[in-house]
């Protein structure tokens, strides 16, 4: 069995953040806070990258399209019903794994979750390493175990070939030089398995240099770019797939140049809020269906106000009360997202791609991740059902993956790997408490 992919920008930047976003993210996953040291968390962002002005609109594409017929629908899903509130129970399975039956882990989502969405993370290097050439075996036992479960699947799609990124630097990973070439690569899926998704999330956290590895830097209004080139591609082969912005990572801090000196040079990282700005003034809005957002779960309660703690009392981690961020909760993250939307005078409905609470698995967690000591595994399965609760009932997320149902029996060391702490399965593949309150929750 194929080990998981680390999701998480965490992994690369141990130290950040509590001194503590995600996967390929969970790319990574989390709030990614680029603090001096495991005492503090971040300030509000400060002034230390020089902002592009984005231009009033996106530029032109520099290559044509590939011209894709439109596709025939395959036979019908046949899709669980959906809730009378029109919001979206999602959770994100480690399917794509070679010879390896995804059905198991798929029905629970359905019959023991009671959820209706999927989230399936597509690592584009691993499946097509030459151009043409598509190790289909990483989705279509994926994708035929979704439809015959009646569940709808969103694709997150990262992570390009070597081929396709002659100009990316050295180390990480990097969007594709031509971006057709990933609409291409997501037509293709489409056109193989008809009808059977119902998503794609375009690219995840590229506002870290550890998803955007180009010689410019990260950039919005390149990233822009590339979903006007997906969205009008995709859109044009089967309008029905619904169109989500990769989610950026919570980061509270800009650097240029390499952290931590951040001495000056292209943009590493660059605030999630700053970054969303920048992207809604390049145009970015006008193709998307959903806006994708990823929020941390910390020690805060989901619907706590970050701004506005509860009392610390019984808190070992200090952050939220010591710093304040609008990144520490859930809500203030979704709060803040839609301020930037609705300045910019359009608003788009979120998509909560990734979001989950870390427990210590046996007792451990992995450096950076102290703030899990407050969050034990009944605390876990209460903060969750409560963040999908105030989604739904806030109006502005129509959409929520929790991350994740199966890392715990396909990860590592829970000392090592930061997907573990957050699966609602245990290292032996049992549930855990949270498992059993998101089966029980009622999702109207």
């Amino acid at each position: 069995m194929q080990a998981p992919k680390p999701h998480r920008n965490l992994s690369l930047f141990v130290g950040l953040w509590l001194g503590l976003t995600l996967v390929a993210g969970l790319g990574t996953f989390g709030v990614l806070y680029w603090a001096a040291n495991n005492s503090a968390a971040p300030t509000e962002p400060t002034a230390v990258v020089i902002v592009e002005t984005p231009p009033a609109t996106l530029p032109t594409p520099t290559s044509a399209p590939t011209v894709s017929q439109p596709i025939s629908q395959g036979p019908a899903c046949n899709w669980l019903p959906y809730p009378a509130s029109d919001f979206g129970y999602g959770i994100q399975v480690h399917a794509l794994i070679p010879g390896v039956d995804s059905m198991p882990y798929v029905t629970m989502a359905r019959d023991k979750l009671g959820l209706q969405w999927v989230k399936l993370q597509v690592r584009w290097q691993d499946i097509e390493t030459q151009p043409g050439q598509i190790n289909w075996d990483f989705l279509d036992n994926a994708l035929e175990a979704t439809c015959a479960n009646g569940l709808r699947v969103m694709l997150s799609v990262v992570a390009a070939p070597e081929w396709a990124r002659a100009n990316a630097l050295p180390g990480n990973e990097a969007p594709p030089d031509d971006y057709q070439t990933f609409a291409n690569f997501v037509i293709a899926i489409l056109q193989r398995h008809p009808g059977k998704v119902e998503a794609v999330e375009v690219w995840n956290e590229s506002n870290l240099e550890r998803e955007w590895n180009t010689p410019n830097g990260v950039s919005a209004v390149e990233f822009a770019q590339l979903v006007q080139v997906a969205s009008t591609a995709i859109k044009a082969v089967d309008p029905r797939v619904k169109i989500i912005s990769g989610a950026p990572s919570p980061t509270g801090i800009n650097c240029n140049g390499s952290w931590p000196a951040c001495a000056g040079g292209r943009p590493a990282v660059v605030d999630d809020a700053t970054y969303l700005t920048q992207f809604v003034a390049a145009g970015g809005l006008n193709y998307v269906d959903c806006v994708g957002i990823h929020a941390n779960g910390t020690n805060l309660p989901p619907d706590a106000d970050a701004y506005n703690p509860p009392p610390d009392t019984g808190f070992n981690f200090k952050g939220p009360w010591t710093t304040p961020h609008y990144s520490w909760s859930l809500r203030s993250q979704v709060e803040k997202y839609v301020q930037i939307m609705e300045a910019a005078g359009n608003v788009k409905p979120l998509c909560m791609t990734e979001f989950g609470y870390a427990s210590p698995v046996d007792g451990k967690f992995p450096p950076g991740y102290d703030y899990a000591l407050d969050v034990d595994e009944q605390k876990q399965a209460e903060y969750l059902v409560a963040a999908l609760n105030w989604m739904r009932e806030s109006g502005r997320v129509q959409l929520a993956f929790i991350f994740n149902l199966d890392y715990g029996p396909k990860g590592g060391d829970p000392l090592e790997d930061d997907n573990v702490i957050f699966s609602l399965l245990n290292k032996q593949g049992a549930p855990r408490p949270a498992f059993d309150a998101i089966g029980a929750m009622p999702k109207p």
